[in-house]
C-alpha cells in the first residue's frame, strides 16, 4: 500500500534524547546484512551481522568505525559508511519515535501540568497514542489543553465519542498526537475509527466485547516529498481494569484484539504493518497467555505508586500483528523513565501521570514491505 505523496518540505527537528544506551543500525544502503568485524579493519574476521531490522548497542566511535555490542554480548566494529547511530537518524527524520502513554485522567481536575506533559512528548516522541482522555459533557478539554501546549508543530486525531458512549465520569476518548514535520495520516484517513462493538450507550445491540473498544488510523512517515518511507496502521487501546474484571476478565478482553488486527487489515488492504499500543492492564507473562508472540515491549514496570516509585507492573505494551512483516521496527518498545523532568517522583505522579510512556523506533526510509 502506498499513500499519496507529501508535497511539502521536511523540517529537520533536533531534539534531546533520553539518557539510554545509544544504538547503531545498518544504513539505508544495506539491503541484506551488515558485517560486524573483530577489529576496525576491512580484512578483520567477521564476528556477527546486523540485519536491516536489527540494532546493536553503541560503545564508542573511532575513525571510520563504530564499536558496537551485540545482544549476545559480542563486541565488534561496523563501518560508519554502512551504518548510522539512531540518535543521528532521529534528527534527520530517518527514524521516527512512536509510543503510547496513559496520561492519568487527562482533563479531570486542575492539577495537570500540561506544559510539562507537552515538554516530555516534544522531547521524546514523533507520534504518540494517548490513553485516558476523559470526557466532560462528551467533550475532551484535556486533549484540547494538551494540543494547545504542544503548539503548531503538532496535530492530533481524536475519536468522535467516548467509550462507553455516555456522560459517565469514567468514559474516555482515544487520541493520537503526531509531529507535523515527520508524520501524517494516510490519504483518506481523517479520524480515529472505532472497532465495531457495543458502544455502551444502551442503544446498541452489538455484542459488548470491549469496555473501551480500540480505535485505529493509518499513518505514514514520508522521508521527503519524493520518498514515501514507512506507513502503518496504529490502534490505541485501554483494557478493562483488573479491579473491574479481574485478571480473567482482562485476559478475555485482550484476547479479542485479534479482531482488531483483522479489522485494520480489511480497512487498508495490503497493509501488513499493524500495531496496537496502549494500556493492556496485563504484565508480559499474563499477556503471553493470550498472545504467544507479538509483544514487543521490555522494561521492569510502567506504572507508579502514589510516591512516584515504579511498580513491577509493565502494563503498557506494543503488540505487533506480524513481526516478520514489520522489519521497520528497531528493537523493542522501552519504558521511558521521565520522572526526572518533574521536581520529584511524587510531583510527577500528582501532576503528570501514574504511568510512564513506552517508545519504539521505526525506520522512516524505504523500501517498505507493503
Amino acid at each position: 500500500m502506498r499513500c499519496g505523496m507529501w508535497f511539502g518540505t521536511l523540517i529537520l527537528v533536533f531534539l534531546p534524547e533520553l539518557v539510554l544506551a545509544d544504538r547503531v543500525i545498518p544504513s539505508s544502503r544495506i539491503s541484506t546484512t551488515l558485517n560486524v568485524r573483530e577489529y576496525p579493519r576491512v580484512d578483520s574476521p567477521v564476528v556477527g551481522v546486523l540485519g536491516r531490522n536489527v540494532s546493536a548497542e553503541f560503545v564508542r566511535s573511532v575513525p571510520y568505525w563504530y564499536e558496537v555490542r551485540l545482544d549476545n554480548g559480542q563486541s565488534g566494529f561496523v563501518s560508519k559508511a554502512w551504518s548510522q547511530r539512531i540518535a543521528n537518524a532521529a534528527q534527520t527524520g530517518e527514524i521516527i519515535r512512536m509510543g503510547t502513554w496513559n496520561i492519568k485522567k487527562l482533563g479531570h481536575g486542575d492539577s495537570k501540568d500540561y506544559p510539562l506533559v507537552a515538554q516530555i512528548i516534544e522531547s521524546h516522541f514523533d507520534i504518540l497514542a494517548v490513553v485516558e482522555v476523559m470526557q466532560k459533557g462528551q467533550q475532551h478539554p484535556g486533549y484540547e489543553a494538551l494540543m494547545s501546549a504542544l503548539g503548531n508543530g503538532w496535530s492530533g486525531l481524536i475519536t468522535v465519542s467516548p467509550r462507553p458512549n455516555t456522560r459517565a465520569g469514567h468514559a474516555e476518548f482515544y487520541a493520537v498526537a503526531y509531529r507535523n514535520a515527520l508524520v501524517r495520516p494516510c490519504t483518506g484517513w481523517t479520524q480515529l475509527v472505532y472497532h465495531l462493538d457495543n458502544d455502551g450507550s444502551g442503544n446498541s445491540t452489538d455484542p459488548d466485547i470491549f469496555s473501551r473498544e480500540p480505535a485505529f488510523d493509518c499513518f505514514e512517515a514520508p522521508l521527503n516529498m519524493t520518498t514515501p518511507g514507512v506507513d502503518f496502521m496504529l490502534a490505541t487501546y485501554h483494557a478493562i481494569s483488573q479491579s473491574s474484571g479481574g485478571v480473567t476478565g482482562v485476559k478475555n478482553e485482550v484476547g479479542a484484539l485479534s479482531e482488531i488486527f483483522t479489522a485494520m487489515a480489511a480497512s487498508q488492504p495490503g497493509e501488513q504493518d499493524l500495531f496496537v499500543m496502549g494500556d493492556f492492564n496485563l504484565t508480559p507473562s499474563q499477556l503471553a497467555t493470550q498472545f504467544s508472540s507479538g509483544d514487543r515491549t521490555q522494561g521492569s514496570g510502567s506504572t507508579l505508586n502514589r510516591q512516584g516509585s515504579i511498580t513491577g507492573n509493565l502494563f503498557d505494551h506494543l503488540l505487533v500483528h506480524d513481526e516478520g512483516a514489520s522489519a521497520e521496527l528497531i528493537g523493542n518498545a522501552e519504558v521511558l523513565d521521565v520522572r526526572g523532568e518533574a521536581a520529584n517522583d511524587a510531583t510527577f505522579f500528582s501532576t503528570v501521570s501514574d504511568h510512564l510512556p513506552i517508545r519504539v523506533r521505526l525506520r522512516a526510509f524505504g523500501p517498505d514491505d507493503d
